[in-house]
């Protein structure tokens, strides 16, 4: 069964013990919540048609591991001072978290710009398990990730291995990251 857990606006609220952690980061309206309920297979996350809704750091119980649903970058409507709050917040967990073994960086196939790029070489420096999920494939052709995936890894200047195609909101291909999950956890 996965449960919520609890949400965080500070390092000091963060779970203190040694079960390992994946996260989930990208812009804000890419589909990061509807993902985390296709995943749990029940609705645990909280879903919003209006971008930034992700304030805090977000604990998710899956079992074998723990989930984090971090706040979105990019074009959330929020002011100045809560962007740079946020913005704090990711790079706190992102830097100083010992659990986090994967991050998951889920960009929206459809729409990849500048800040998804910048993300993308930021964590690629920093983790070895570093995966781009392509969500929202359901609004393209059959054909479209299979012709655009050598532009798509060049764009990221990364392995066209690192990708997981799906569409969260028709829980297509989410076998394939909860694949990647279970390689993850066995190879640690």
């Amino acid at each position: 069964m996965v449960t919520f857990i609890k949400s965080a606006s500070k390092e000091s609220e963060w779970i203190n013990d040694d079960k390992i952690e994946i996260c989930f980061i990208g812009r804000s309206n890419v589909g990061k919540s509807t993902l985390i309920n296709a995943l749990a297979k029940q609705k645990i996350s909280r879903t919003s048609n209006t971008p930034g809704r992700t304030q805090l750091v977000n604990f998710f119980d899956f079992g074998k591991y723990r989930l984090i649903d971090l706040p979105g970058y990019g074009y959330a409507k929020v002011n100045k001072d809560k962007k740079e709050e946020l913005n704090i917040m990711i790079e706190e967990y992102l830097v100083n978290r010992k659990n986090l073994y994967a991050v998951f960086q889920i960009c929206d196939c459809n729409v990849l710009t500048d800040r998804d790029q910048s993300m993308a070489r930021f964590l690629k420096s920093k983790f070895n398990n570093h995966y781009i999920i392509l969500n929202k494939i359901d609004k393209q052709s059959k054909s479209f990730y299979d012709n655009n995936i050598n532009k798509i890894a060049k764009y990221f200047n990364t392995s066209k291995d690192l990708f997981i195609p799906l569409s969260a909101k028709k829980s297509l291909q989410v076998n394939l990251l909860e694949k990647k999950i279970d390689e993850i956890l066995k190879n640690r």
